[in-house]
């Protein structure tokens, strides 16, 4: 019989699964909702986005170090307020100045939530289980995704704004469901008035992040498959999907569909499937997955009748290089860690992420906005070769089989 996660991580994951409900709810629908909706003119309506990953990039470096010194467990409480405010608040908005400000806020909450939430997972899991762990949790996330997506499709309407404010104030609500799991686990993940003070004392801090070679060319590796993966699903793929496929925008609802509840249904088998092959060679793995993806894609273009089966037959792709790379990344960044650094090194694993997320839709607007879009896609199969090259050439730590 394997072995159970701790109580206190299951009570966690469920918290990661109630909010991503509320999550799942909006996903789809920010920027229909802010250009078709409230009005706001198309181009505002996408530098929102834009805005918001970079509000997280310049906050999250702080974040790490308040988990350092605070601990965990009061920053992920206090993010997830912060979340549940802003996602409430976007129900409200009706100018452009106001959605940069709930923007603002919820990102600024995001950017403390998600390091933080790694940070004390890692801390209540021993190291043997923590890609067990992190795939359990990003199969919670992709459940409730799907499972908010259902409810949403039963509520929203184009043309009732109270749908979309109702949605809205459900995610928010939902932030705070979160923090009554992570209320119940009792005194873990704080620091003590002594271990602060020794905390408040070091001098190391970013500088000792960026003198690990091992971790920045981890990082690097994780930026640029960010950069030419996940960054492209939402302005990429879909521009592709709907310009040179002919895909109707509401046909691009079931490729995703298919991608979250594959995740949901098969994580945890991936987990198992790979726990004895190499890190760096599963993340070569991934990335050469979704550089197939992106072939896959391309068959839309060249006859649209088949488009759409192409499109899932992509996010299947897609999805199978997600369950093979999503539980490394976390445990890599964590078993990399000091324990007194291990908020900073999961806010630095968080930058990358964001950049990707900036830089993404900037490289395929461009492109994409020119017509270029078969250099688009060549672009990206190339780059998660390359990624996938250097991804072999890490030198990353042995998994811990056992306790």
């Amino acid at each position: 019989m394997s072995e159970k996660l701790p109580k206190k991580v299951r009570v966690l994951i469920g918290g990661v699964l109630f909010s991503s409900i509320g999550n799942g709810m909006v996903l789809p629908y920010f920027f229909l909702y802010l250009h078709s909706v409230r009005g706001i003119d198309a181009w505002i309506a996408g530098g929102v986005a834009g805005f918001g990953a970079l509000i997280s990039l310049l906050v999250s470096p702080l974040m790490g170090n308040a988990i350092d010194h605070f601990g965990p467990k009061p920053i992920l409480m206090a993010s997830c307020a912060v979340s549940g405010i802003g996602y409430a608040s976007l129900a409200y908005i009706h100018h452009a100045s106001f959605a940069l400000l709930s923007v603002a806020i919820l990102s600024i909450g995001q950017s403390g939530m998600w390091p933080a939430q790694r940070s004390i997972q890692s801390e209540l899991t021993p190291e043997h289980l923590r890609e067990r762990m992190f795939g359990a949790s990003f199969a919670a996330l992709n459940i409730g995704i799907a499972i908010g997506g259902l409810v949403a499709s039963l509520i929203v309407d184009l043309h009732n704004s109270r749908t979309f404010e109702l949605l809205y104030l459900l995610d928010g609500a939902s932030f705070f469901g979160y923090i009554a799991s992570v209320a119940w686990i009792g005194k873990v993940g704080q620091r003590s008035a002594a271990e602060k003070k020794i905390n408040s004392e070091r001098t190391d801090g970013w500088r000792e992040v960026l003198a690990d070679k091992t971790f920045v060319k981890f990082w690097f590796v994780t930026l640029f498959a960010i950069l030419f993966g996940y960054a492209q699903l939402e302005v990429g793929i879909g521009s592709f999907a709907v310009l040179v496929a002919k895909m109707k925008p509401s046909e691009m609802a079931y490729p995703l569909a298919v991608n979250t509840i594959l995740i949901g249904a098969f994580q945890l088998y991936f987990v198992k499937r790979f726990e004895k092959v190499k890190r760096a060679n599963a993340l070569a793995i991934a990335a050469t997955l979704w550089a197939l993806s992106w072939v896959a894609a391309s068959f839309a273009g060249f006859n649209t009748h088949w488009a759409l089966a192409s499109m899932v037959i992509c996010q299947l792709i897609f999805a199978t290089g997600e369950m093979v790379w999503s539980p490394i990344i976390p445990s890599v960044t964590n078993q990399l860690a000091p324990e007194h650094l291990r908020g900073r090194y999961n806010a630095a694993s968080g930058n990358s992420w964001q950049i990707g997320m900036i830089a993404g839709p900037i490289f395929a607007g461009t492109l994409l906005g020119a017509g270029l879009h078969w250099l688009w896609l060549g672009s990206m199969i190339f780059g998660l070769l390359t990624v996938s090259f250097f991804a072999l050439r890490l030198k990353l730590p042995d998994r811990v089989i056992h306790g």
